[in-house]
């Protein structure tokens, strides 16, 4: 989920079996970018208090979004 500023990505933490994907698991995580002060990605900003309400509503997008294509969520996603 991208905006202007913003930039929200989940990494599902499994292969669902794709060829070259890893087969094991691991915990699901979510990555948060403000890309007017970190252009090139480099802090992650998803469990920053004062970015609290920024990700939860890109989150509410991606899923308004999801809900729009008909897109199910993965099984494990939290959101």
């Amino acid at each position: 989920m991208r905006t202007k500023r913003y930039k929200l990505i989940y990494f599902y933490g499994d292969g669902m079996g794709q060829p070259g994907a890893l087969d094991e698991r691991k915990e699901p995580e979510w990555e948060l970018f403000d890309l007017e002060k970190d252009p090139h990605e480099l802090h992650n900003l998803y469990h920053q208090p004062e970015y609290a309400e920024v990700a939860k509503e890109l989150r509410a997008e991606l899923r308004r979004l999801q809900e729009e294509v008909g897109d199910e969520p993965y099984a494990e996603e939290r959101v």
